[in-house]
């Protein structure tokens, strides 16, 4: 059985794997940010929770390593993950701070405008030489960000403008898997992201993981395997097809976090919300379209 779905998966195509793969992504990003928000809301500080989850994923994968004497996190370009240390850090605690002040779907819609930001990134760092409709992209979704984003309190202002940061961190963090990982282990890849996150939130906690009650020991499990998810799934769709066209699949985000904000913290997004989503689905469909002839 296990042969014949492995068959059945290799023979798709790499687009529609990459595609699937980043889903499954945003399906674990989801969950994680529900788990987060969760935690946060009995009191738990951002770098708590993010102290809290590096050190549940490093202990799930330090068998592995143990195992393997260390052979599966070695590495041959120790300047890329210092790169992603400090993306990734700046990322986790961005995304982890405006969950904790914004409903689950609106801090969802902010954090996929990492999808936009690889556009111009792309153009500086890595040479690609888009399409026009891709630039036309970029302002439509931006155009979304700005509906959902209607005059309100300071503080969601705020948080969402901390969520867009987080998501540049994301796309730099893309731009940096891209160029450099093409010959890394996902598992070195893991592990030396979560290291950095380890001691930077650990530094800023005093290395003390926070009291939970007993009832939310059960998230742990469910962190560290969603945490670890959206690493390993997001390594391998970018290496079974296009960047640009798996990240079609970031559209589900927009369908998985309303549904746990509303199954979780009976969260319902306003008519706002729902047009400006509609326009960054759009902004985001025309970034990734590669127009015949214009392959970059």
């Amino acid at each position: 059985m296990l042969i014949r779905l492995k068959h059945f998966w290799l023979s798709r195509a790499g687009n529609t794997r990459g595609v699937l793969l980043v889903m499954l992504a945003m399906l674990c990003w989801s969950v994680l940010d529900a788990c987060n928000k969760h935690l946060m809301a009995q009191g738990l500080a951002p770098k708590e929770v993010l102290f809290l989850q590096a050190t549940t994923v490093l202990l799930m994968v330090s068998p592995w390593v143990l195992w393997t004497r260390g052979k599966v996190v070695a590495t041959r370009h120790p300047q890329m993950h210092l790169l992603r240390a400090g993306f990734i850090v700046t990322s986790a605690w961005c995304a982890a701070w405006a969950v904790s002040h914004l409903p689950l779907a609106e801090a969802s819609a902010y954090l996929m405008t990492g999808s936009l930001f690889m556009l111009p990134l792309g153009v500086w760092l890595l040479g690609e030489r888009p399409h026009w409709l891709r630039w036309l992209g970029v302002a439509v979704g931006f155009g979304g960000v700005l509906t959902i984003l209607q005059p309100g309190a300071g503080m969601l202002r705020w948080a969402a403008l901390v969520a867009m940061f987080g998501a540049l961190m994301e796309a730099m963090l893309g731009v940096v898997l891209k160029k450099y990982s093409g010959k890394e282990h996902p598992i070195a890849i893991l592990v030396w992201s979560q290291t950095a996150c380890w001691l930077c939130f650990g530094v800023m906690s005093g290395f003390n993981l926070p009291d939970l009650p007993m009832a939310s020991w059960v998230l742990l499990p469910v962190i560290g395997l969603t945490s670890s998810g959206i690493y390993l799934a997001y390594f391998f769709a970018y290496r079974a097809g296009d960047a640009s066209a798996v990240e079609a699949g970031s559209f589900s985000m927009l369908l998985f976090s309303p549904a746990l904000g509303y199954l979780v913290f009976a969260e319902q997004p306003d008519m706002s919300f729902w047009l400006g989503a509609g326009l960054l689905v759009c902004g985001i469909a025309l970034v990734i379209i590669e127009p015949e002839g214009h392959a970059h």
